[in-house]
């Protein structure tokens, strides 16, 4: 059944622009027919009342359990092509509360303020939808851009870890941190690799250095390869 992410006044539901669009004219839904829709991280059986202009009911509440019991927050890199947003896609289907884009000395993307803009807003209809396609009660949080030299300790977590090829080979450091069953932040870095300064600086900063293996692998990789193994030991 479609789900959609949207508001209410009383028992009446209120879509955004492009899911009215998206209902009428793609899954061209009839009266009568039902969908469900998240409100406040809770889900709902909801009835197509009318079709012209749109009414849509609330039917009754359904339980659902889809969502990580920690949080988890993704650090990733500015990176060329599509792979932010291959990653905020997969990020998303793997449970991630906050994915936080940090921009560090060896990135070769750059955005200006114009850029970033319109960047958020791809990013955050990306997130948007692969929460629907996936069935999750929350949209992550995408923030962004923020320095890797000057990040807020109120984004960081109870538990910090950052991917750093220098210390490859055993996974156990990482497997060990994410065990201890709080919230977790995993940042992966650009495709030059951190700096000996930056890695110096994050450490110094709360965060531990893990390995993802014996591998080296590609940022994209490594991202959706942490938020597996992450998601797999919280969820058991």
């Amino acid at each position: 059944m479609q789900r959609y992410f949207a508001s209410k006044i009383n028992d009446h539901v209120i879509l955004g622009d492009d899911d009215v669009h998206h209902l009428l004219h793609v899954m061209r839904i009839k009266k009568g027919e039902e969908i469900e829709v998240v409100i406040d991280n809770t889900l709902y059986n909801a009835l197509i009342k009318e079709t012209n202009p749109l009414d849509i009911k609330i039917n009754y509440q359904i339980p659902s359990d889809s969502e990580i019991k920690e949080e988890v927050t993704l650090f990733f890199a500015l990176a060329k092509g599509d792979k932010i947003d291959f990653v905020i896609q997969k990020a998303t289907e793997l449970g991630v509360s906050r994915i936080i884009l940090f921009k560090s000395s060896r990135c070769v993307v750059k955005y200006d303020d114009r850029d970033l803009e319109k960047k958020l807003t791809r990013f955050k209809k990306i997130a948007k939808e692969a929460s629907e396609q996936c069935h999750r009660l929350k949209i992550p949080e995408i923030i962004g851009v923020v320095d890797i030299n000057k990040i807020d300790p109120s984004l960081l977590s109870d538990i910090n870890l950052v991917a750093y090829e220098k210390v490859a080979g055993s996974t156990n450091n990482f497997i060990s941190s994410v065990k201890q069953g709080k919230s977790i932040s995993m940042m992966i870095g650009p495709e030059g690799g951190f700096s000996n300064e930056e890695i110096m600086s994050l450490v110094a900063h709360n965060f531990s250095c893990v390995s993802l293996g014996k591998r080296i692998l590609r940022t994209e990789t490594a991202a959706v390869y942490a938020l597996s193994v992450i998601a797999s030991i919280l969820e058991n």
